[in-house]
C-alpha cells in the first residue's frame, strides 16, 4: 500500500492545480468538436461568453484540455483569410507593338458581340510589323481583376519586358492602370528566373485591358494564355445587435444604457419610439467612476413612416471596436415621449486553439487574476492552409451550456503580493543599525568606567 502513495500524491497535486485554475474563472463552456481528428479549431464567441468576460482586451478567455491545462490559443480574423479564386483564363488578341502610341480606337478593327465580348480583332500592320501588344477581353469577368498572369511558350528566348496596362469599356477611351508592369524569363546556365504575374496597383473592373510594350523587343513574346486573378469578394457583414435597457432619465434628460458584456461595438443605431427628429449627444465610459468620452455630439436622429416605408437616420460607424459597458444619450433639443432604443452592433470574434493535450476541451472566461498568453497560432494556420488548400479553415468547436465555476469571486482582483525581498533588506538594515548602536553604547559605558 505504501508504494502507491507517490502516485496518489501526484494525483492530488494535479487535482488541486486544476481546482485552483477553476477558481480563477467565473464560468466555463464544454466544447463540442465538429471533427474530433482535426488539429486546430475555431470558437465563435457567444453573447453568454461576452457577458462573463472581465478584461477589456479579452485576456481572460482561455481554452483548457481535459486535465485543465491551457492550450495554445489566439484571436484571429473571423474570415480566416478568404480563399483566393482560381485564376480564370481570358480571351486575348495580338495588336501592333505601337498600338498605344497611335490611334487608340480599337473598336474600328474589332467585331463585338451583343454581350460585349470580342469575336475578332483585325490586326493591321505595316510592312511585316510583329505583334507586341495584347488586347484582353475581360467582359465576362464578374468582379474586379487584381492581377494578370502571362503564360508563354517554353521555347521563348530569354527576355525582359515592361508593359503599360490600360483599361476601357468601349475600346475607344482608355485610362492607365499600371504605368510599368514588368515580366521576364531569364536564364544563366542551369538557373532560371521567371516572373509571369502582374499585380495591379488597385483592382480594376473594366471590359477590356490592353498591354503595350514600353521598349522594342528583340523577339516577339510567344504568348500562350493570359489569366486573371479576381479580387476577393467581401462577404456582407453579418451584424449582431445588442439592445441594453435604458435607465430613468436625469434632470437634463440624459439616459444611461448598460451593456451586458464586452461586445466589440462598431455600429450604433439610435431608434426613436415613433416619428420625430432631434439632436443627441452620445457618450461612453467603462465604469461608474470613469470619465465620459464623447462619441458623437449633436448627432441628428430622425424617423418617419412605418413598416416597409420606415426611414431612419443611418447608424454611427466607429473607427475601432469599443467594449465600454456604459453609454449615455443626452438630448440637445427637447425630446418628449419614450426614450429611444440604443442598438449596439458588433461582429462576434473568433478564438482559434490548437488541439494540444487530451480532450474534452472547454472554454473558460471571466477572471481578474488569470490572463491568456497568446500563442503563435498564425504560422501553424498558414502551414495547414498550404497543405490542405486555400479554402481550408479550422474545424468548428461549439460552446455548450455554461457551467458556473467561481462566479463573482473570480472577478475580484488578487491581493497585491508582498515584497518579501524589500522587507528582508529593511530588516537587515535595521538589525545593522541596532548592532552599531549597541557597540557605540558599550564603548561609552567603557569610557565612563575608566
Amino acid at each position: 500500500m505504501i508504494r502507491f502513495r507517490p502516485a496518489i500524491a501526484v494525483c492530488l497535486l494535479g487535482a488541486s492545480a486544476v481546482a485552483a485554475a477553476d477558481a480563477d474563472f467565473a464560468a466555463q463552456w464544454p466544447l463540442t468538436l465538429e471533427d474530433p481528428s482535426a488539429s486546430a479549431y475555431r470558437i465563435t464567441l457567444t453573447p453568454e461568453i461576452y457577458a462573463q468576460v472581465w478584461s477589456p482586451s479579452l485576456r481572460d478567455v482561455v481554452v483548457v484540455d481535459g486535465d485543465g491545462r491551457p492550450v495554445p490559443a489566439a484571436f484571429v480574423d473571423a474570415a480566416m483569410a478568404p480563399a483566393t479564386p482560381t485564376p480564370r483564363e481570358l480571351p486575348w488578341f495580338p495588336l501592333p507593338a505601337d498600338t498605344g502610341r497611335r490611334d487608340g480606337d480599337i473598336a474600328a478593327i474589332s467585331e463585338i458581340a451583343a454581350d460585349g465580348s470580342l469575336r475578332r480583332v483585325q490586326m493591321r500592320t505595316s510592312g511585316g510589323e510583329a505583334a507586341g501588344a495584347f488586347l484582353v477581353d475581360a467582359s465576362a469577368v464578374e468582379g474586379p481583376v487584381a492581377a494578370l498572369g502571362l503564360r508563354w511558350d517554353d521555347t521563348q528566348p530569354p527576355f525582359e519586358q515592361a508593359y503599360r496596362i490600360e483599361a476601357s469599356d468601349d475600346l475607344r477611351q482608355w485610362h492607365s492602370v499600371h504605368d510599368e508592369a514588368r515580366v521576364l524569363d531569364l536564364r544563366r546556365d542551369a538557373q532560371r528566373l521567371v516572373e509571369r504575374r502582374i499585380a495591379l496597383p488597385t483592382p480594376v473592373h473594366a471590359r477590356y485591358l490592353r498591354l503595350t510594350p514600353l521598349h522594342a523587343a528583340a523577339a516577339p513574346l510567344r504568348l500562350q494564355a493570359i489569366e486573371a486573378e479576381l479580387a476577393p469578394m467581401q462577404a456582407p457583414v453579418a451584424w449582431h445587435w445588442q439592445v441594453p435597457a435604458p435607465q430613468p432619465a436625469d434632470d437634463r434628460g440624459a439616459i444611461v444604457y448598460r451593456s451586458d458584456g464586452r461586445f466589440p461595438v462598431e455600429r450604433i443605431e439610435i431608434a426613436l419610439a415613433g416619428n420625430g427628429t432631434g439632436r443627441w449627444t452620445l457618450e461612453r465610459r467603462d465604469a461608474d467612476d470613469a470619465p465620459w468620452h464623447t462619441v458623437a455630439r449633436d448627432h441628428v436622429v430622425f424617423q418617419a413612416g412605418s413598416s416597409a416605408d420606415l426611414r431612419r437616420s443611418p447608424p454611427l460607424a466607429l473607427t475601432a471596436p469599443v467594449r465600454d459597458r456604459q453609454w449615455r444619450l443626452t438630448p440637445t433639443t427637447a425630446a418628449p415621449g419614450a426614450p429611444p432604443a440604443l442598438r449596439l452592433g458588433y461582429r462576434p470574434e473568433t478564438l482559434v486553439f490548437v488541439a494540444e493535450g487530451r480532450p474534452p476541451y472547454a472554454l473558460q472566461a471571466g477572471s481578474a487574476r488569470a490572463a491568456r498568453i497568446d500563442a503563435p497560432v498564425a504560422p501553424l494556420l498558414d502551414a495547414l492552409r498550404a497543405q490542405h488548400g486555400l479554402g481550408w479553415h479550422p474545424a468548428d468547436a461549439v460552446p455548450g451550456p455554461m457551467v458556473p465555476l467561481a462566479g463573482e469571486a473570480a472577478l475580484q482582483p488578487a491581493a497585491p503580493a508582498r515584497d518579501w525581498k524589500t522587507w528582508t533588506l529593511w530588516g537587515v538594515l535595521l538589525l545593522g543599525v541596532l548592532v552599531v548602536g549597541g557597540f557605540a553604547l558599550s564603548l561609552l559605558r567603557g569610557r565612563k568606567a575608566a
